[in-house]
């Protein structure tokens, strides 16, 4: 069988990366693999949050004043009893509007094989509030069961790897099929690069 791993390889050269084995094992009993599983501080993280700031210097209310570049940060940590936290951060600044949302989701997971053999996940949201503040003024609200199985409950390909460029972070490689039910790992066509998600911890908190 194919994996992510090639996938995500057949967009980028090959010589720059390489897997180091540990592809993810078949777990018939539904629980976590222990593989997955870290310490309370760490979760598994996509970060495209901008480092670099800028002064605004349009004269108005706002001038001279700092702002972060913005960004996204993506969260998800499993913990042991087939449960799951999911957590979405979204920083933005346009038109004057200084806008950052929190969106975070718990509820249970089970690993499995679905059909055609590949490795997949089951999340099922149980409840999540999103919270949302925009100019300073900040607004909360549950997530409505209907929100919580319709947008928030996926299945997923996934895939636990390194590359040998990246030493220091393990990664956690996923497909979501909700929004690609045609994806085949069997069929590495049938998979668009930009449709993993890459998913990392640092090597030293997690289990190799």
């Amino acid at each position: 069988m194919k994996s992510l791993f090639f996938v995500v390889l057949s967009c980028i050269a090959a010589g720059s990366y390489a897997q180091d084995g540990t592809l993810a094992k078949s777990n018939q009993t539904g629980t976590v693999p222990a593989a997955l599983i870290t310490n309370d501080a760490t979760y598994w993280t996509i970060s495209t949050v901008s480092t670099t700031g800028y002064v605004n210097t349009t004269p108005g209310a706002y001038y001279n004043t700092y702002k972060s570049g913005g960004g996204m940060l993506v969260k998800f940590k499993f913990k042991p009893n087939n449960r799951y936290e999911f957590m979405l951060y979204v920083q933005s600044n346009m038109y004057n509007n200084d806008i950052e949302t929190w969106t975070q989701v718990e509820g249970t997971v089970t690993f499995t094989k679905d059909d055609k053999g590949q490795n997949i996940f089951i999340t099922r949201a149980e409840k999540g509030s999103y919270r949302i503040v925009k100019n300073g003024t900040t607004t909360n609200r549950p997530i409505a069961e209907s929100e919580l199985k319709g947008q928030h409950s996926s299945t997923y390909l996934w895939e636990k790897t390194r590359f040998a460029d990246d030493p220091n972070n393990i990664y956690l490689l996923t497909v979501d099929l909700k929004q690609h039910p045609k994806a085949d790992v069997n069929t590495p066509k049938s998979i668009d690069p930009s449709w993993v998600s890459r998913f990392h911890i640092p090597v030293a908190q997690g289990k190799k």
